[in-house]
C-alpha cells in the first residue's frame, strides 16, 4: 500500500502529465502559417483533455486515468505516460487495469527493444502485485538472457518471485548471478539476502533431519555474509543438538560480538551448554561480565531467572532492584515483585500488581523492526512490512 506522500506525488505526475499533454496538442494543431501569409486556424486541445484533467483537479483520479487512456495515442513519445499511469495503478490497488495497460502496449509495434523490455519489467512488478508469480516468472527467465541494467533488474525481480514462493534454492541461484553483474555498493545488500535465503534453506534441512545439509546451507550463508547474526545463531543451535556444547558456546558467543541486540535470544543455550561441559569458571566470567555490562531488558530478566536458580530469590531481587533503578522498565519491574518473598499480605498485594503488569504487557509487542517499526510478538527475520531481512530486534525503552 502506497503512503499518501508517494499518492500525491504521483498524482502530481500525471498532473503534469496531462499538461504536457494539452500543450503538444495545442502546439500540434497551430503551426503560425500555411506557407501563403494566412495564419491557420488555432485549435483547442480536445475536450476529453479537459474532462480529464477536470477529474483529476477534483481528486478523481480513477476517472481521470480512464480518460487520458482512451485520448492517448499508443507511441514511443507517450509511452512515459503510459507507464506512469499503469504504476499509479498499481499503487492504488488497481492492479488488473495496470497489468491491461502493459499488455496493450506490448499488443503495439513501433518499440524499441530497449522499451519494450522496460514494459515487461513494470508488467512483472504487475503480476507480482496481484500474486500472478507463475507469468512473473515465465516473463522474467526471458528478460534474464537480456544484458546490462535490463539483466540486473530481471535477476532482483526474481529473487523477489522466489522469496514470495519460498523458492529459497532458485533464489539462491538468482543472488549468486546477481552479484556478478551488480554495481559493487550494492553487493553488501545482495550477500544479505542470499545469507538469510540459505538460513531458510538450513531450517529446512534441520526439521527433516538433515543435519549434514544444514550445516553445508550454513556455511554458504556465513560465506555470503559472515556478519550474519542468525548464522551463527543456527549453528550454535545445530551444534548444541549435536552435542558439540564447546562448537555451540563458540558460536553463540560469536552472536553477541556480531549483535548485542540478539544475546537474549541465546542467552538460556548458551549457559546450559556452559553446564553440559562443566566449564563452571567459563559460566561464571560470562555471567560476571554479563551483569556488569548488560542493560537488555530480556537479558537482564534471563540473567534474574539463573540467579534466583543459583543463589536464591532475594539476590536475583536486589540484582534487578538495582538495574530498575538504572533502566526503568516494566518488564523488570514485574520480575522484581515475582521474586519478593515478604509477608503474606504484601503477596497478596504483589500477585493483584504482577495480574495487572503481565496483563498488559501479554499484550504488547516483543519485537520490532529497527526499520520501518513494525511491532511482533515473536522473533521472525523476514519483516512483514517493509520484507526487510534481519531488522526485528527486541524492542528497548519502559515497554521492553
Amino acid at each position: 500500500m502506497v503512503d499518501a506522500e508517494t499518492s500525491n506525488m504521483l498524482l502530481y505526475i500525471l498532473l503534469l502529465a496531462a499538461l504536457s499533454l494539452g500543450w503538444w496538442l495545442g502546439r500540434k494543431s497551430y503551426s503560425g502559417s500555411d506557407g501563403t501569409g494566412k495564419k491557420k486556424k488555432r485549435f483547442a486541445p480536445d475536450r476529453d483533455y479537459f474532462a480529464g484533467l477536470n477529474y483529476l483537479l477534483n481528486d478523481e483520479p480513477d476517472d481521470a486515468i480512464d480518460i487520458f487512456i482512451e485520448s492517448l495515442d499508443i507511441n514511443s513519445g507517450t509511452l512515459d505516460t503510459y507507464m506512469a499511469l499503469g504504476t499509479l495503478l498499481r499503487r492504488r490497488g488497481k492492479v488488473d487495469r495496470s497489468i491491461t495497460v502493459y499488455q496493450d502496449l506490448l499488443g503495439e509495434s513501433g518499440f524499441t527493444k530497449v522499451e519494450y523490455s522496460e514494459i515487461k519489467l513494470n508488467l512483472v512488478q504487475s503480476y507480482i502485485a496481484a500474486g500472478l508469480l507463475d507469468r512473473a516468472e515465465n516473463l522474467l527467465t526471458e528478460l534474464r538472457l537480456e544484458k546490462g541494467s535490463v539483466k540486473i533488474r530481471a535477476l532482483e525481480l526474481s529473487a523477489n518471485v522466489y522469496q514470495r514462493e519460498k523458492d529459497w534454492l532458485e533464489g539462491v541461484s538468482a543472488l549468486t548471478e546477481l552479484l556478478k553483474f551488480c554495481p559493487s555498493s550494492e553487493r553488501s545488500g545482495y550477500q544479505n539476502l542470499a545469507s538469510h535465503f540459505y538460513c531458510e534453506l538450513a531450517e529446512e534441512e534441520i526439521v527433516n533431519e538433515h543435519l549434514s545439509r544444514a550445516r553445508e546451507c550454513l556455511r554458504q550463508a556465513s560465506a555470503m555474509d559472515k556478519h550474519n547474526s542468525r548464522v551463527s545463531m543456527l549453528f550454535g543451535n545445530l551444534e548444541m543438538r549435536m552435542g558439540n556444547y564447546k562448537e555451540a558456546i563458540k558460536n553463540y558467543l560469536r552472536v553477541k560480538k556480531q549483535d548485542p541486540d540478539f544475546l537474549a535470544d541465546v542467552f538460556n543455550p548458551l549457559v546450559e551448554c556452559y553446564e553440559k561441559t562443566g566449564k563452571k569458571g567459563e559460566l561464571q566470567k560470562f555471567i560476571d561480565n554479563t551483569k556488569a555490562e548488560e542493560t537488555d531488558t530480556y537479558v537482564l530478566t534471563a540473567l534474574a531467572h539463573y540467579l534466583e536458580r543459583e543463589r536464591g530469590q532475594e539476590q536475583a531481587r536486589q540484582y534487578l532492584l538495582g538495574k530498575l533503578a538504572q533502566n526503568p522498565s516494566l518488564r523488570l519491574l514485574m520480575q522484581s515483585i515475582a521474586l519478593d518473598a515478604s509477608s503474606s499480605e504484601a503477596q497478596n498485594e504483589h500477585k493483584l500488581f504482577l495480574k495487572v503488569l503481565k496483563e498488559n504487557l501479554e499484550n504488547k509487542a516483543q519485537y520490532q523492526c529497527s526499520n520501518c517499526g513494525f511491532e511482533l510478538k515473536n522473533l521472525l527475520w523476514h519483516c512483514p512490512s517493509c520484507l526487510r531481512w534481519g531488522m526485528v530486534k527486541h524492542v528497548r525503552g519502559m515497554l521492553g
